[in-house]
C-alpha cells in the first residue's frame, strides 16, 4: 500500500522559509536571538547524545551531514561533548535557503567566541570541529558519490512532506517520495541516518525508510497520555546502512 501523503501547506514552500530566515537574520543582528529550535533543546540533546554514543571513533574526523540545517542549532551542539576525550568532527549543513546559511554562520561565530568562557570543564570538552554551511537544494543536488558517517534530519522531512510541488516538470514525484532514496545514497557504509519527526509515527517513519536499504531502531521519547491513550509528541528513529 502506498504511503499516505499529507495535505499541502505553506510550510512546504521555499518562499515561506525565505521569509522566515530573512526575519530571523534581522532579529539575530538586532538582539542576538538565535531563532526557533524545532522540537526544543531536548531533541537537540537527545540526537547529539545518540551520535556520541553510536558513532565510531575510528573515523577521524567523523563526517556528519544535516539536511535542512536552518539556524544550525543541531550541528553547533557538536562543538562540545560530554567526557574528557574530545572527538573530531567535520560537519556539513545543507539548506536551500541562503539566509539560513548566513544566520548559521553568524551564530557559529558568536558561539565559538563565547565557548571558552561558558564551558564546564568538569562535564564537557571542546571538540575540534570544522563546519561548512552549504546553500543547495538537496533533492536536486548531484553529490557525485559523497557520503557521510551520519546524516541527520530534525523536522526537514516533515516540511518536505507538506510541499505541493513535484521535483521537476518532467517528473512529478513528490519530495516526500524522492527524499528517502536520496538519504540512502548519502549514508556511507556502516553509517547512520537519524531523524526526528512530529508529523509521522515511529512506524510510519520506519515504513518510509527501511525499503531504501536502511535498518532501524527507535530512540525513546517521554510519553504523554490523552483520552486514555499513550503516545509521544515526536519520534526519533535511527537507521543503519544495511
Amino acid at each position: 500500500m502506498a504511503d499516505e501523503e499529507l495535505p499541502p501547506s505553506k510550510l512546504g514552500t521555499k518562499s515561506h522559509w525565505d521569509d522566515v530566515y530573512e526575519r530571523e537574520v534581522r532579529v539575530f543582528n538586532d538582539v542576538g536571538d538565535e531563532g526557533e529550535v524545532w522540537f526544543g533543546e531536548s531533541s537537540v540533546t537527545k540526537m547529539r547524545k545518540w551520535a556520541h554514543r553510536y558513532l565510531s571513533s575510528s573515523s577521524s574526523p567523523i563526517r556528519v551531514l544535516e539536511c535542512g540545517s536552518g539556524n544550525g542549532t543541531l550541528l553547533l551542539s557538536f562543538l562540545t561533548s560530554p567526557g574528557d576525550i574530545p572527538q573530531a568532527f567535520h560537519l556539513t549543513g545543507i539548506d536551500y535557503v541562503e539566509r539560513a546559511a548566513v544566520l548559521a554562520r553568524s551564530i557559529e561565530q558568536t558561539r565559538r567566541e563565547n565557548l571558552e568562557d561558558e564551558i564546564d570543564e568538569e562535564e564537557e570538552v571542546i571538540n575540534p570541529v570544522e563546519i561548512e554551511w552549504r546553500t543547495e537544494d538537496l533533492l536536486r543536488k548531484d553529490f557525485k558519490g559523497e557520503q557521510w558517517d551520519l546524516v541527520m534530519d530534525k523536522g526537514t522531512y516533515d516540511a518536505l512532506c507538506l510541499s505541493p510541488d513535484g521535483i521537476t516538470e518532467e517528473n512529478d514525484r513528490l519530495p516526500s517520495q524522492v527524499y528517502p532514496e536520496k538519504i540512502a545514497q548519502l549514508v556511507g557504509k556502516d553509517g547512520f541516518f537519524l531523524i526526528t519527526s512530529c508529523n509521522f509515527t515511529e512506524e510510519e517513519i520506519k515504513s518510509r525508510y527501511t525499503k531504501e536499504g536502511l535498518g532501524d531502531s527507535s530512540v525513546p521519547h517521554p510519553s504523554f497520555s490523552f483520552g486514555g491513550k499513550s503516545g509521544t509528541t515526536v519520534c526519533t528513529v535511527a537507521f543503519k546502512k544495511v
